[in-house]
Order: C-alpha cells, then sequence, then structure tokens
C-alpha cells in the first residue's frame, strides 16, 4: 500500500489557481497569504509531537512515577 500525501506544500498551495481565484475574490495578497502560512508552519514545528512526549517520559522513569 502507498502512502499519499493529502496536504499541499506551501509552494503549491501558492501555485493552486483555485486558491489564487479566492486570494482575489476574499482581498487576500499572495504575500500576506504566504506570510501566513510560513508563519503556521514555524508554530506547529514548535509542538511537541505526542511520540516525542512519550520518549522524553519513558527516557526518564521517575517523572512516570507521580507518587515516588
Amino acid at each position: 500500500m502507498s502512502k499519499t500525501r493529502e496536504d499541499l506544500t506551501i509552494t503549491e498551495a501558492l501555485r493552486d489557481p483555485l486558491i489564487a481565484m479566492v486570494l482575489r475574490a476574499d482581498g487576500v495578497k499572495l504575500d500576506d497569504f504566504k506570510r501566513l502560512l510560513e508563519t503556521a508552519a514555524k508554530k506547529r514545528e514548535q509542538r511537541a509531537s505526542p511520540v516525542g512526549k512519550f520518549l522524553n517520559v519513558i527516557s526518564n522513569p521517575a517523572a512516570m512515577c507521580s507518587y515516588c
């Protein structure tokens, strides 16, 4: 089974004709939309993933025991 990516990259979104039409209709400049997407991507990267949190907990056994 092959995995497909459902989300557009920022570059793909900025080149998408349908998104461009919606931005024009809403009066949104492409540069403003690009900045919005880049800011959201940076904030998303900064969040710890659930797997990362789990790995941090199991690497520190004392953190797992709340009554120790």
